[in-house]
């Protein structure tokens, strides 16, 4: 019985092998019939597929900004949005994963007439210009990054050639060089068209969120209404600085120290701001700037900016004094706050809806001088002596006091169109010669253009009424074709804030002609002339102006910019301008109402 079990067990376990070979056989006679291939032909050699190849991982640091720059490196440009996402997203020009190069051309065309609303005088004034910018970014590691830009800008036919015939006077030598003449050379300017209008390091952390940057460059915050590039001008602001800036979650914290002007001439550099000169000598502007995104609809801007001027030297001190000085130390404090829901690199919310801002800013510090106290000095008459330093009997510090505020509100019913609104108060002062200085200052402030989204909703286009003793009511209407550009609509009303403080064009307080008193609209330091029915009373109304623009970016790199507008003087210059008064008679009706100015420019970028 065992023997028999063993048997038939051994004999199984033999069986297995065939009986597998004998399936295998068949399955490959199904095959090779369902083929209607011969097996007795030559064997079926499978074809190998080759792996795919591997990737080659390149070796070293990528910059991360390859085909995304942030918009911190294009500060520098006058560009449209379409202009702007092009250039941020050009992979082309990057070389060796590190380096990005890049290049703007900016021809610009103006034309004026009759700024200063005066027929007896002639101001028209035509001319073109150009900027040409060629820039290299270099993101060598992710701690160290630098960028140059190197600028030149130069009115057409303003070049000044050195010698030569009649025919080369016209200017058609480049780089002919300017005669100087070394017994008068403090009374000698010297155009300089070239220069870095950037040349900074930055110097970072690994994960971004702190850094130090260091060089020339171009300090900007908010709609920079209080400190901005100022790219509407073809010059632009740019700062010899030292900025740190940190960010932790939705906090950025922005200081800075920058030279303005230097006096000291060591290493044998010679400034021309010393003011051994003449010029404005040792002068620092610094200050803190903070931002709190507190939500996606609700920003807040905090800050605070000095500028800092070194005392003056009486031009002729007595002999036992000959350090005196007639004017101290000046600094001028802009503190103040913003509030917006642009949120989003300050550009409107998407799609449709509600957009505004509030900014206010106050001017504080003393600006060196003394005087004696008003009650004693209604006229102004006591004063530092400039060339002898001496004080007058009874002195105070003059002191700076002075604000401004801005409020905007925009809709947006459909994604193509916006209304706006805005309104600026500047403050003025109503008497120039005592202890305060109560005409805001807007120092570096961007002029006509504001950042962001908002093309041209800050100062009028024309720039001939700027934001010093002004109330300016505006309306800002924007619509944007997909395919014809954008077109913008921008009436301004300006009134004086003290009507015996007169108006200023960018920073300057506009003077007339001899014909009108030296002034371009009636004011008066004490209101006197208010009571003095043979004076020209003064006037609310400034002007009104009317601003037409057109944008077209018919090529991602290239965008056209024309801009009309029209002014009409108000009866703060029209009183001064007829004046039956007056005692010549040929200029007793002077007034030409109407100012216009029209200006063109292309802008290529890559």
């Amino acid at each position: 019985m065992d023997m028999r079990i063993s048997k038939t067990t051994l004999s199984l376990f033999l069986s297995v092998p065939l009986v597998l070979a004998l399936l295998g056989a068949c399955e490959l006679s199904a095959q090779v019939e369902a083929s209607g291939t011969n097996p007795k032909q030559e064997p079926v050699v499978l074809e190998q597929v080759p792996p795919p190849p591997k990737e080659e991982k390149k070796e070293g640091y990528v910059s991360p900004q390859i085909g995304n720059l942030s918009g911190e490196y294009l500060r520098s440009l006058q560009v449209t949005a379409k202009q702007r996402k092009a250039i941020q997203e050009n992979k082309s020009l990057w070389f060796a994963d590190k380096f990005r190069v890049g290049f703007g051309i900016r021809p610009k065309v103006d034309s004026l007439y009759n700024t200063d609303f005066d027929k007896s005088a002639a101001d028209n004034r035509n001319n073109a210009l150009s900027q040409t910018q060629f820039f290299v970014i270099g993101d060598l590691n992710e701690n160290v990054l630098f960028k140059v830009t190197l600028q030149d800008v130069r009115l057409w036919g303003g070049e000044i050639v050195a010698g030569g015939n009649a025919d080369q006077k016209y200017g058609a030598i480049a780089n002919a060089g300017t005669t100087i003449d070394t017994s008068k050379q403090k009374e000698v300017v010297l155009n300089n068209f070239t220069g870095f209008r950037e040349a900074f390091l930055d110097l970072k952390t690994t994960n971004q969120n702190f850094r130090l940057r260091t060089g020339r460059q171009i300090l900007e915050f908010g709609d920079g209404r209080i400190l901005g590039s100022r790219n509407d001008s073809l010059n632009g602001n740019s700062f010899d600085a030292l900025r740190f800036t940190g960010k932790i979650s939705n906090h950025t914290l922005d200081v800075f120290g920058s030279v303005v002007g230097a006096e000291n001439n060591s290493n044998s550099l010679v400034s021309n701001n010393s003011t051994k000169l003449g010029g404005i000598g040792d002068s620092y502007y610094g200050g803190v700037h903070y931002n709190w995104k507190v939500a996606d609809w609700l920003g807040l801007d905090l800050y605070n900016y000095s500028l800092f001027k070194q005392q003056k030297k009486a031009s002729a001190p007595p002999v036992l004094s000959d350090t005196r000085n007639y004017r101290g130390d000046d600094q001028l404090n802009t503190s103040g706050f913003r509030l917006t829901n642009r949120t989003k690199n300050n550009s409107l919310p998407d799609g449709t809806g509600i957009d505004w801002m509030v900014e206010a800013a106050w001017q504080t510090g003393f600006n060196g001088e003394r005087v004696t106290p008003d009650w004693l000095n209604q006229k102004g008459n006591y004063v530092t002596n400039q060339k002898t330093g001496e004080l007058p009997p009874f002195s105070e510090a003059v002191r700076y006091k002075a604000n401004i505020v801005a409020v905007q509100l925009g809709y947006t019913p459909v994604k193509e169109f916006r209304i706006g609104v805005q309104y600026v108060q500047a403050s003025g002062d109503p008497n120039r010669n005592d202890s305060s200085v109560a005409t805001y200052n807007p120092l570096f402030a961007t002029r006509r253009m504001a950042g962001g989204a908002l093309p041209f909703a800050g100062n009028g286009n024309s720039g001939l009424v700027f934001w010093q003793n002004i109330k300016d009511y505006s309306i800002h209407l924007k619509y944007e074709t997909s395919h014809y550009g954008t077109f913008i609509f921008n009436p301004h009303w300006y009134y004086k804030v003290k009507l015996q403080d007169g108006y200023y064009d960018n920073n300057n307080y506009v003077a007339g002609g001899k014909a009108t008193g030296e002034t371009a609209s009636t004011e008066d330091y004490f209101n006197n002339q208010a009571y003095n029915t043979n004076k020209p009373q003064l006037g609310k109304l400034v002007a009104t102006e009317l601003n037409f623009i057109y944008i077209i970016t018919p090529f991602e790199n290239v965008s056209f910019w024309f801009g009309a507008t029209v002014i009409r003087a108000g009866d703060a210059i029209r009183n001064q301008k007829n004046n039956p008064n007056e005692p010549d008679p040929l200029h007793r009706y002077d007034l030409s109402p109407t100012a216009t100015m029209v200006t063109f420019q292309s802008v290529f970028a890559i």
